[in-house]
């Protein structure tokens, strides 16, 4: 598991520089917006089972950690059944209050005190110890590229920076913002590569008929 610590050695080793130019907290804030990213084009996908503490057509979601979106909801839900993904329900929206995201059903069975619900949804990506995460949730094969985007994105951040300061010389700003983007390009042309290889199915199976004679 490559921590915080890890990343950060190889993000200075990236911009050549022992942290005396880039302190942890400008290569953390580059990390963090990089993750954002690789978050938006590559979510982690994982599951959740909870047993309802309530009855009703709206039920909490705050168990599912670092919920962006629910993928599939099963319910009621069985792990003992021959095929215990039978009861996949469609008919819910996820809405998000003060307390956090919530399920509301708008058909039946309306759900039960004890039910099972297995929900499959979509999670942000962590870094150990970054923003106090516990697990690194990162793909091995990834890590390289988002050290390249984090560089990047660490490098702009410091040009904008120089562009502010007193004595310093054009040249330098123009040069590592340049470099800064190209990194960043990179970065972003990856995201677009690793996007097809989490395809997710934003439609429901079942539909709205067209007309009477719509059998499909």
């Amino acid at each position: 598991m490559t921590t915080l610590a890890s990343y950060r050695t190889r993000i200075s080793n990236s911009l050549h520089d022992s942290t005396t130019k880039y302190t942890s907290a400008i290569i953390d804030e580059a990390l963090r917006k990089v993750l954002n990213e690789y978050t938006r084009y590559f979510p982690l996908i994982t599951e959740k089972e909870l047993t309802l503490a309530a009855a009703g057509r709206s039920q909490s979601l705050a168990a599912c950690t670092n919920l962006l979106s629910v993928v599939d909801l099963f319910h009621p839900y069985n792990s003992a059944l021959t095929d215990p993904y039978i009861n996949n329900r469609e008919d819910f929206i996820v809405t998000w209050q003060a307390t956090g995201p919530f399920a509301f059903f708008s058909g039946m069975p309306i759900p039960l005190v004890g039910d099972k619900m297995l929900v499959t949804y979509a999670a942000n990506q962590t870094i150990k110890d970054l923003d106090s995460a516990t697990a690194t949730t990162v793909r091995d094969d990834h890590e390289d590229l988002l050290v390249v985007g984090a560089a990047g994105q660490a490098a702009t951040m410091r040009a904008s920076g120089l562009n502010e300061q007193w004595g310093a010389r054009p040249s330098d700003y123009s040069q590592l913002m340049i470099w800064g983007k190209e990194q960043y390009t990179r970065f972003l042309d990856f995201l677009t590569e690793i996007r097809t290889e989490q395809p997710l199915d934003i439609f429901p199976d079942t539909y709205w008929k067209l007309d009477k004679w719509d059998k499909g």
